[in-house]
């Protein structure tokens, strides 16, 4: 069972526990040759377009070591730059918005700030999100997040994000996930005393469709990152309200996809032996009132 942690818990458990020795390599090594290596790694053809590409610095960087992210944040970078690790591959953007667009931010400040840090650092951001999902012969991310929960031998042969869990409830579950992910704050709709045996999962954003077939199927909990209140969330109220068995987990998106990007080190770790590849968790952007945290490192 994993405890509630801190930030300086997640970096110990996250980066020192999954730090390898690495064999130096004959010859430096460069981003382009790791993307080459990932391309024939993944499982399934290497398609263009979409959001996987490098989003800042260059691809004949020689590697110093590898970080995978959850999110290309300031404080993921910084932490990074902290343990010599130059690459840094993230499941999410780095410029805060999907396609990593720069259309409206080329005068921003905090554009800036970031850009000057990534070069000064001489870092190279790789966005890593389609590819990943894409994975064969799991998503990456589902199989990152079941490690994470200990729910392989409960996963569904034919259906990866659903699972047959040992009798529980929906309180026990939230309790649950709040331990294993250290989520101190996701949000729950449904009876809490409502038994539990049937989990569907859609980590990251679920949008009203596919999400209100997932409530209306054989599920009796759909467990998500996050979604617009006024849709699938107020279904799913309306759902419960109308007397049915559902209910509905949030989990914030970070937390319900960053330990798929931990099984993303693991992963290359099985390929890229002549660097440190580490996984460097971020933290939850949000606190509570009960909880009032500040774990970000404002230090540039």
């Amino acid at each position: 069972m994993v405890g509630p942690f801190n930030r300086r818990e997640m970096m110990v458990s996250g980066i020192a526990a999954l730090a390898v020795v690495p064999a130096r390599a004959a010859s430096p090594l460069t981003v382009s040759q790791v993307l080459e290596r990932m391309h024939g790694q993944i499982g399934t053809n290497w398609r263009e377009g979409g959001v996987d590409r490098i989003v800042a610095g260059d691809a004949d960087t020689q590697v110093t070591g590898i970080a995978t992210v959850m999110m290309g944040t300031f404080d993921a970078l910084k932490a990074a730059v902290a343990a010599k690790l130059n690459l840094v591959i993230t499941h999410e953007p780095t410029w805060w918005s999907h396609p990593d667009t720069l259309t409206q931010l080329q005068e921003d400040p905090l554009y800036k700030t970031k850009l000057e840090y990534i070069r000064a650092h001489k870092l190279v951001s790789f966005h890593f999100h389609d590819h990943w999902h894409a994975r064969l012969p799991v998503d990456g991310i589902n199989e990152g997040m079941a490690r994470r929960m200990d729910w392989v031998r409960y996963r569904d042969a034919d259906n990866s994000k659903r699972y047959l869990l040992p009798a529980t409830t929906l309180s026990a579950l939230a309790r649950d996930f709040r331990r294993k992910l250290g989520d101190r704050t996701l949000r729950v709709v449904g009876d809490p005393d409502m038994p539990v045996r049937k989990v569907m999962t859609s980590w990251g954003y679920c949008s009203a469709f596919p999400g209100i077939q997932f409530l209306n199927g054989d599920a009796d909990v759909l467990v998500i990152g996050e979604a617009q209140d006024w849709d699938l969330i107020a279904y799913a109220q309306d759902l419960a309200t109308s007397g049915r068995k559902k209910a509905l987990i949030v989990l914030g998106h970070v937390l319900s996809e960053q330990w798929g990007m931990q099984y993303a080190a693991q992963w290359l770790q099985g390929f890229v032996t002549e660097v440190p590849v580490r996984f460097v968790p971020i933290i939850e952007p949000y606190w509570n009132p009960r909880q009032p945290v500040f774990e970000i490192n404002t230090r540039i």
